[in-house]
């Protein structure tokens, strides 16, 4: 079952070359989070989902992209600088790839699986907003 969006941003605007900065405080006892870009729900170029301890999966962060609705394979990273119910910061760089850039410094290369040349969609899932900028 897919997660409910707690917020939901179309006509984003972010072009290759942009970045776009997520600032929001993780929901307490929250097993997974979520951060989705893409050109609407059924279309993510970018799934980043943080799984505390969610099915199979713990202290993982889980990449994948969805297409006409329909996932793609999980590209799984053990990198997990989170923690439930404290501030966090993600960067997503858009370029021919997606770069994660994570709170304690590591980045993550996740390929565009779809051509774009505009995400115009963002939703954010167990996250508490406190900023987006777009640069």
């Amino acid at each position: 079952m897919d997660m409910q969006p707690d917020v939901k941003i179309s006509n984003l605007g972010l072009h290759k070359g942009h970045c776009v900065e997520v600032r929001g405080r993780i929901t307490k006892n929250v097993n997974r989070f979520a951060v989705n870009l893409g050109r609407d729900a059924k279309n993510l170029i970018m799934h980043c989902n943080p799984r505390f301890d969610y099915s199979v999966d713990k202290d993982t962060i889980i990449l994948n992209a969805k297409i006409n609705d329909v996932w793609g394979t999980e590209q799984k990273e053990p990198a997990f600088p989170f923690k439930a119910g404290s501030e966090t910061l993600l960067i997503f760089d858009f370029d021919d790839c997606i770069t994660v850039h994570l709170p304690d410094g590591k980045e993550i290369k996740f390929a565009c699986r779809f051509p774009i040349d505009v995400v115009n969609y963002l939703d954010l899932c167990g996250l508490e907003l406190t900023s987006i900028t777009v640069r």
